[in-house]
């Protein structure tokens, strides 16, 4: 491995986290054309389980009933993250929507627990302090949590889903030794059929013409196949802490969009908020204040 390959992995990985912060604005454009929240998961979804398999189209032979069952269980909870994270996008505003969402990173040590029983160390602790803080910042008006609406609280069911993505798609891939792209292949094949299914039942189109379509078919080609692919590579090439430090600038291009893209207006409540829970996050993943701190960056 040399240093301009993890160069190149680490900004490709920054500017993915970029168009994942802009997915946010990007959403609510397509909430406010008209698109349901399946709908705008079908176009997400569909688009990028055929980007995925034309890439790796070559390796598809070697998927087998056991890949299918086991990418099928992460798959429902990256459907059900997702599917979230449109409603609460739909209910409160892109930037709260891309805030909360990133309190996954917070709750996935606690899976790990029961997963893996690896230990939840102090500074997981304290980022759930950190975090708790930020949501109360991001929630309290004048006396009253009216701030938190329902939004929010899809929003946060979300994290939990993403979450146990995470922590179910390490399990898998460890315990069965599943190809990672392949692995990913199957969550994003089943998150396009449950999609799929769920627009028909409960969605019809919007009368839109078809360059209105644009919002989909961005969310599908860059968020989402895009995506996967360069958090992939990645995490393969470089360090777990780097990469989380990196992805953690989302919810920061999350707030930047809003305000370019959707004329969101901030208050300093909702910046202190924010950064608050970014803390927890990195609290979390980089423990800052342990000797080895050095060497693992």
């Amino acid at each position: 491995m040399t240093d301009k390959k993890v160069i190149f992995a680490e900004v490709s990985l920054f500017f993915v986290t970029i168009i994942w912060g802009l997915g946010f604005p990007i959403t609510r454009i397509a909430i406010d054309l008209g698109f349901g929240a399946n709908t705008i998961m079908v176009g997400r979804f569909l688009t990028a389980t055929i980007v995925l398999a034309v890439v790796y189209r070559k390796k598809l032979k070697h998927i087998d009933s056991k890949l299918i069952i086991y990418g099928s269980i992460a798959g429902v909870f990256l459907f059900l993250g997702f599917f979230f994270q449109t409603l609460g996008n739909a209910a409160t505003t892109p930037s709260k929507n891309g805030f909360i969402t990133q309190l996954n990173i917070v709750f996935v040590p606690y899976l790990y627990y029961l997963f893996f029983k690896k230990k939840v160390d102090i500074y997981n602790g304290l980022s759930i302090i950190l975090a708790v803080f930020g949501l109360f910042l991001l929630s309290y008006e004048q006396g009253t949590f009216n701030n938190f609406n329902i939004g929010d609280f899809y929003t946060l069911i979300c994290a939990i889903m993403v979450a146990f993505h995470v922590v179910t798609g390490s399990y898998f891939q460890k315990t069965h030794d599943f190809d990672p792209a392949l692995f990913v292949l199957i969550n994003i094949t089943i998150s396009a059929v449950f999609s799929v299914v769920a627009a028909l039942i409960f969605e019809t189109l919007p009368p839109v013409i078809i360059y209105m379509y644009w919002p989909l078919v961005f969310l599908g080609v860059f968020n989402t196949a895009l995506g996967f692919l360069v958090q992939s590579y990645a995490l393969k090439l470089s360090l777990p802490t780097k990469v989380s430090l990196i992805v953690a600038l989302e919810s920061v291009f999350a707030v930047i969009g809003s305000v370019l893209i959707v004329d969101e207006l901030l208050n300093a409540q909702l910046v202190i908020g924010g950064l608050l829970i970014i803390g927890a996050v990195l609290f979390s993943e980089l423990k800052p204040f342990r000797r080895r701190f050095i060497k693992i960056t």
